[in-house]
């Protein structure tokens, strides 16, 4: 039976990747999509995706996780828009994408989560439980996910009262 990447990919990235010639590796599109889906789920969570928040997903995937190159950043984008309209099952999604994660690996993307929903000087309630949920999924322990939290509340000079 195939797992929820693969059905993901057939229906999402295949319309992206026009040219067959040009799509990437498999591993490549899951990691970077998955990624990127993850980060547009956080910034949807209080209904409102601002700006910022694209530019902050802009920047993570082309500096610090994934590296996509300036010339592949649009069609990954457009993978991860489309993906957004689909709508994920979370657990589904979370439970494929993180098993062949390293613990820290799966506590650097919820750190990173944290800094999408704080780059607008607000960490929404509703962005919050979203990564709480993915923290939980992750099988993080509650004390990385509150040191997350507290680190990216404090680089975006938020409260950092509980």
């Amino acid at each position: 039976m195939a797992g929820f990447l693969d059905k993901f990919r057939s229906n999402v990235v295949s319309s992206v990747w026009k040219d067959k010639r040009d799509e990437p590796k498999v591993k490549d599109i899951d990691d970077k999509i998955a990624l990127g889906v993850l980060l547009w789920v956080v910034a949807e969570a209080d209904d409102k995706f601002l700006a910022k928040e694209d530019e902050k997903i802009r920047e993570i995937l082309t500096t610090s996780h994934s590296k996509i190159s300036e010339e592949d950043i649009e069609t990954v984008l457009a993978s991860i828009k489309e993906a957004a309209k689909e709508r994920i099952d979370l657990h589904r999604f979370t439970r494929e994408v993180s098993k062949d994660l390293s613990y820290e690996m799966r506590k650097s993307i919820i750190e990173t989560l944290f800094h999408v929903a704080c780059c607008d000087e607000e960490l929404d309630h509703n962005e919050m439980e979203t990564i709480r949920k993915i923290s939980g999924l992750f099988h993080l322990s509650h004390k990385d996910f509150i040191n997350a939290k507290r680190t990216a509340k404090k680089e975006f000079g938020l409260d950092t009262v509980e």
